[in-house]
């Protein structure tokens, strides 16, 4: 997969994760936790994680744990 677009960053409510693939056409990213302020970070790649809600979303935290995000299932279960 890989990365060669503008977007370079998600934003998950208080965290940066920075992406390190990204498939416009399976509609997947995984994205891995970094400590960088996003005030510190280019304000135009980064991208709050509901922008992509119809993708399946695989973070990867500091501790090297995987959580994947389904966007809609997340939704349905969070907000009625």
């Amino acid at each position: 997969m890989g990365n060669d677009t503008e977007i370079q960053y998600l934003k998950v409510e208080n965290k940066i994760y920075y992406i390190t693939d990204l498939s416009l056409y399976s509609m997947q990213i995984t994205a891995v936790e970094v400590n960088t302020p996003a005030a510190d970070l280019p304000e135009h790649q980064i991208f709050d994680y509901m922008f992509f809600s119809s993708y399946h979303i695989k973070l990867i935290n500091n501790n090297g744990q995987a959580e994947i995000i389904d966007i809609e299932d997340w939704k349905s279960k969070n907000c009625g």
